[in-house]
């Protein structure tokens, strides 16, 4: 069972983002499509892989993102943020994160919890939500190329549904904003009563693959905080990309 789990996967990765069909794995693959589809679903049950049901396909999930980077920790994006993200929570006492993007998803790599614990989109480390969901998110997809970042929200838009008050209108309009302002901002318009506070890591001639996020109580927002936490947010990052 084992070496058939590998050969999908496999088969999965080599088929970039948009993945593969059920009927084309199992050919591939010389599986039956029942046998085929009991492993897959398994695979999609462990975020291992992840189904798009509109377009019947299997592309990679969320957690072999934290595979990969864990795999690189060394030089990786966790281990050059990890000092930002203990710094960032010390001097504000809320709760940080470092998302990655993942295909057409942003994945939680790493996070330090706040003085209150607070609810948030991705849960914990390993969670993910569609690229423009949530500021992390939107920090990163605001910035991507516009033919890139249309293909996304076109990808995404099944699934911004399931999130409070999110349609692809907003999300152009917090896409706008974001590109205005430096930075991502969620005043508990997602959930009730947390803010958040979201700016893409951006390296000098790549694509925003990364960014640092605030997740705080929007009984906390007072005059200046969210500047305040853009501020700091921006001199971490700066510190980063100079590493």
């Amino acid at each position: 069972m084992l070496d058939r789990t590998v050969v999908l996967l496999d088969l999965v990765a080599d088929g970039g983002v948009d993945g593969l069909p059920l009927k084309e794995l199992a050919a591939r693959s010389g599986l039956n499509t029942a046998t085929c589809h009991r492993i897959l679903n398994t695979l999609v049950g462990h975020k291992l892989l992840a189904r798009d049901n509109r377009k019947r396909r299997y592309r990679l999930g969320a957690r072999m993102a934290i595979y990969g980077v864990r795999a690189a920790r060394g030089p990786g994006i966790i281990s050059r943020c990890e000092v930002a993200l203990t710094r960032l929570r010390r001097r504000t006492g809320d709760t940080t994160h470092l998302m990655a993007r993942f295909n057409h998803d942003s994945v939680c790599l790493d996070r330090r919890d706040g003085e209150c614990i607070v609810p948030t989109l991705t849960g914990s480390v390993g969670g993910f939500v569609p690229l423009g969901v949530g500021p992390g998110s939107i920090a990163m997809l605001a910035f991507l190329d516009d033919d890139e970042q249309e293909y996304i929200i076109r990808a995404n838009l099944g699934r911004y549904a399931s999130y409070r008050n999110l349609t692809e209108d907003k999300v152009r309009r917090l896409i706008a904003d974001t590109r205005r302002r430096g930075y991502a901002v969620d005043m508990g318009e997602l959930i009730p009563g947390i803010a958040g506070v979201g700016m893409p890591i951006m390296t000098p001639g790549e694509k925003p693959g990364a960014a640092l996020s605030f997740t705080l109580l929007c009984a906390k927002v007072g005059p200046g905080v969210i500047e305040r936490y853009g501020a700091l947010l921006e001199e971490e990052i700066n510190a980063i990309v100079g590493q």
